[in-house]
């Protein structure tokens, strides 16, 4: 089992897996976040490696995701300045595109601590 199959599994099922492999003690009483630290260690799973990994994945992907929010801004700036409609609405759409590529990319970060 792997991280990303601990993390899409609900709390009643980390709860099911922790009562199977013992050695938890108030299982009913933790979340989810601790169901996963403490079944990682049974798994093989390096929590700190994983969350290492992800944060430099998104460092990488945030810089280069801004830096091309930034051109488009530029573009649609300009766009606006020659009353280009179907450039400044591309670049709106892109700029927004990128956005939600940020959000998501913070989601998913979350997800690993």
């Amino acid at each position: 089992m792997e991280l990303r199959d601990l993390q899409r599994m609900t709390v009643v099922k980390l709860r099911e897996e922790a009562l199977k492999q013992g050695g938890i003690i108030g299982v009913h009483g933790l979340g989810k976040e601790q169901l996963i630290a403490a079944l990682a260690p049974i798994f093989g799973i390096d929590l700190e490696a994983a969350l290492r990994a992800a944060r430099e994945k998104v460092a990488a992907s945030k810089g280069t995701l801004k830096q091309e929010i930034r051109a488009l801004k530029k573009e649609r700036d300009g766009a606006v300045a020659e009353h280009d409609a179907v450039a400044s609405s591309k670049a709106r759409r892109g700029i927004k595109k990128r956005k939600r590529q940020l959000r998501h990319l913070a989601r998913q970060t979350k997800a690993v601590v």
